[in-house]
């Protein structure tokens, strides 16, 4: 069951009216609309009573508009998320990403919400070290395998919309969003809910494909353009910093250099710590023309 300082943080996610807690039937209400949300497998299920059409069926870019709360609902359905790839290059690439994110969340942070929670890797590495970690997803599938999988008292898992997100305004101490922002219809709008939701002082936490070249295949089904790996929008450093605030702009960094993931030089050098291997990879990725795989944007909210 969730913890009374989980639910506490809980808001209803349209109102943004508290939530009360009924044990006799295991829901959470809010008294001016009573509308119910129920728990399934001990995980809430905070999605709105209504879709919000301007959210839903925003367009990117060039992309048809798309039901992207049943796309990736049955994207958790037919993907296994906890499957770790057999290929070790694109091992060590993913164990750089794990690191950058880790590195740089504070270590006193209270709760680190975990957008798009995917695997929960997130939770995984920082739940036996008592740290409190919430993993969140827009589908069901994946935040109830997270709880119970990972059944730390300090993990807490939740189903939510990021655009309806249940929290109050300036409640959540660490907000990570590792490789969610290329997938959504309306990146600054997702920027401007996971800010509302940050405390001052709070650190919010993203990664992305790096300048991406956005490929594109016919659908056989529905007979339209659709991009590969379900990426509707490509960022460059100048291209993430306009979906924030003009005075509190991000700090960002490229990782993941091309030349030593097709190399398999970074597989070679997946032991050496961070710190290290950045004096390695920064210098090889600038004097290749800023060839780069990730693009890392980082912010603490000014109070």
């Amino acid at each position: 069951m969730a913890s009374s300082s989980f639910l506490q943080l809980l808001v209803h996610p349209t109102l943004k009216t508290p939530l009360y807690f009924h044990e006799q039937n295991n829901t959470l209400s809010d008294e001016q609309q009573q509308d119910l949300f129920v728990f399934k497998e001990g995980v809430p299920i905070l999605l709105p009573p209504t879709t919000n059409p301007t959210e839903t069926l925003t367009s990117a870019d060039h992309f048809e508009p798309f039901d992207y709360k049943a796309h990736y609902q049955l994207d958790a359905a037919v993907y296994d998320y906890n499957e770790t790839s057999k290929n070790t290059i694109e091992l060590a690439e993913i164990q750089r990403l794990h690191q950058q994110i880790l590195h740089q969340i504070p270590i006193d942070a209270e709760w680190v919400l975990d957008v798009g929670c995917g695997g929960a890797w997130l939770a995984k590495g920082l739940t036996p070290k008592e740290r409190k970690v919430i993993s969140m997803d827009i589908s069901d599938i994946n935040p109830i395998k997270a709880k119970k999988t990972i059944p730390y008292p300090s993990h807490e898992a939740l189903v939510a919309d990021v655009f309806a997100l249940p929290f109050a305004s300036n409640s959540i101490d660490c907000i990570v969003a590792s490789e969610i922002i290329e997938h959504v219809p309306n990146p600054k709008a997702f920027i401007h809910a996971l800010f509302k939701v940050l405390k001052p002082g709070g650190k919010l936490i993203i990664t992305t494909p790096y300048n991406e070249l956005i490929r594109t295949s016919l659908c056989i089904h529905c007979n339209k353009e659709t991009p590969h790996n379900a990426h509707l929008h490509s960022f460059t450093k100048a291209k993430i910093c306009t979906l924030f605030p003009a005075d509190n702009q991000p700090s960002t960094i490229i990782f993941n250099s091309k030349l030593l993931v097709k190399m398999g030089i970074q597989s070679a050098f997946r032991f050496l710590p961070l710190w290290l291997y950045q004096m390695i990879e920064q210098p090889i990725i600038y004097l290749t023309g800023k060839r780069a795989y990730r693009l890392l944007a980082t912010l603490t909210k000014k109070g």
